[in-house]
């Protein structure tokens, strides 16, 4: 039985799909055997990740599991983990061929560094996003990319991602046919990477370089920098690159119209491609050999060939997958502008929280002012009235003791009239007696009896004009001495009185019916009191208050 062209491809694919299925679970098994041996969730993303990005050159397929799984287990609140996983399916699915989920990958992991604020890497995924635009001929979006990618390098002064942008941008004035902008870019870019003394990129940029010649039809010259620089690619470079690389020599030998050499470095570019997926490159190559055995007269190579470009490239190319890159792009820009939204929304409810919590906070300080300045009112008003009521009550007591006094007073003036009374008779009658009685030591006795009587009717006499002085004297006295004095004892108070009427001791003494001894004691507590020095009388001190 002979089987056709299409039956063969029918066949093929179906292995395919089982030698894959059988290598998925093969991979999968691996990966749960190696995370038995891992404790901790993150070490477990870290080590997904890391091995997705180490194999990515050597087995894209194992990457594309690995980075698939760590997608599965990565928790919704490890925004960094996410962002990481996305960025390098990115990769994975730029390499494979599947731009447009590629693009999907590194905008959903943009947003998530955004909502990090991770500077750094948003400008990586910036620039990334130009490369996959640049293949999917958006060539505007891939400028605007660059030069957003450009601006944020700048800003944190990392002159290696600047320059890998230049390079980008150097490839898509090339494919605009922007010869100059071309070439200004590029040597921008090689002047960054020559100070850094960075090899690799030099040699990427000389590749470029190589794709500007052969733009302009200047072929050899492209031939011979792609062959000068291919051993430094092959063992430095990525896969991708080397496969691109072999690819670009073999459409330059395509354009010299050397066949040979061209299907020869096409056929070397195939071999990495397919072994790695890459279908982008895979379409090209085909579509340049179906050219090839065309013009050799090979028509049925040329149709296999046609047909393996018509696969790949509908994969790539195809309106479909154009309406599906728009879709893409909507629905992380409609993702973005929600996520916004929330944002403001968000911010808004949190400014109407803190209005309203600025509110009640303001009503409950008024309030407790309010009640504060009430109570501080009713105090004030409670210590006038207590106030008023002491002064009254002092008032009073006050009254009664200028009434007491003023009864003791007068039974003291009353006390000292009947005595001068009695002390006048006294005195007539021993006048009388004397005059009748003729002897001598009689009459001197009464001599100085009379003398004696004489003085205490002077002194009486003067006792007499007592009520009127104090009165004249005191007034508002006492009260002074209370303020000035509190430590004054009615008693001193009283004394003092009397001293600034003038009065000596013995008269005092008098009219307090006591000692003269326990006048002068009196005289000294008040000195001690009111602190007054010794060289000072005592009544012109009181005199003067």
């Amino acid at each position: 039985m002979i089987l056709r062209i299409p039956q063969i491809y029918f066949l093929s694919f179906f292995l395919v799909i089982s030698l894959n299925a059988q290598k998925k679970d093969s991979i999968k098994s691996v990966i749960e055997t190696d995370l038995q041996n891992i404790d901790s969730y993150k070490k477990k993303i870290n080590y997904l990740v890391k091995r997705g990005v180490n194999i990515l050159e050597d087995d894209l397929y194992a990457s594309e599991q690995y980075l698939n799984y760590a997608q599965s287990i990565v928790q919704e609140d490890d925004k960094k983990g996410k962002a990481r996983i996305l960025k390098n399916l990115g990769n994975v699915y730029h390499k494979k061929g599947e731009n447009n989920k590629s693009l999907l990958s590194y905008l959903q992991s943009r947003n998530l560094y955004e909502e990090l604020n991770d500077t750094i890497n948003i400008a990586r995924n910036l620039l990334k996003e130009g490369v996959v635009y640049n293949y999917l001929k958006e060539y505007k979006k891939a400028i605007s990319s660059s030069e957003e990618s450009i601006k944020l390098a700048n800003s944190i002064n990392n002159l290696s991602l600047v320059g890998r942008n230049y390079i980008c941008m150097g490839g898509t004035y090339r494919r605009l046919k922007k010869i100059d902008s071309s070439f200004i870019f590029y040597n921008k870019a090689l002047k960054i990477f020559t100070d850094l003394k960075n090899e690799l990129r030099i040699s990427t940029i000389k590749n470029d370089l190589a794709l500007l010649y052969g733009s302009e039809d200047r072929y050899d010259e492209a031939v011979k920098i792609h062959l000068g620089n291919i051993a430094y690619i092959k063992e430095n470079h990525s896969l991708i690159n080397v496969s691109t690389t072999f690819y670009n020599i073999g459409y330059s030998f395509l354009k010299l119209k050397e066949y040979d050499k061209s299907l020869k470095y096409l056929d070397s570019s195939f071999q990495v491609a397919d072994k790695q997926g890459f279908k982008y490159i895979i379409a090209k190559i085909t579509e340049k050999q179906s050219i090839i055995h065309k013009e050799k007269g090979n028509f049925e190579e040329a149709f296999k060939n046609h047909v393996l470009f018509k696969k790949y490239s509908d994969s790539i190319f195809s309106l479909k997958k154009q309406k599906q890159i728009k879709e893409l792009e909507l629905k992380n820009e409609f993702e973005a502008e929600r996520k916004e939204l929330e944002a403001i929304a968000s911010r808004k409810e949190l400014q109407k929280r803190l209005y309203l919590r600025l509110f009640v906070i303001v009503l409950i300080a008024a309030l407790i002012i309010g009640y504060l300045i009430w109570r501080d009112s009713v105090s004030r008003t409670q210590i006038v009235k207590d106030k008023y009521e002491k002064e009254k009550l002092k008032k009073q007591v006050l009254v009664e003791q200028v009434k007491a006094s003023e009864t003791e007073l007068k039974y003291l003036i009353a006390d000292n009239t009947m005595r001068l009374e009695f002390i006048k008779q006294l005195s007539n009658q021993i006048r009388k007696d004397k005059r009748s009685n003729d002897y001598k030591t009689v009459q001197e006795y009464a001599n100085t009896l009379l003398l004696k009587l004489q003085q205490q009717i002077t002194t009486e006499n003067k006792l007499s004009l007592v009520q009127d002085k104090i009165n004249e004297v005191n007034k508002g006295f006492e009260e002074k001495l209370k303020t000035l004095y509190p430590n004054l004892t009615k008693t001193e108070r009283e004394m003092c009185s009397f001293l600034r009427l003038n009065l000596s001791i013995k008269e005092i003494a008098s009219i307090r019916n006591s000692s003269i001894d326990s006048i002068k004691a009196l005289r000294y507590r008040i000195r001690k009191k009111m602190q007054i020095p010794k060289n000072e009388e005592l009544e012109g001190f009181v005199q003067g208050i």
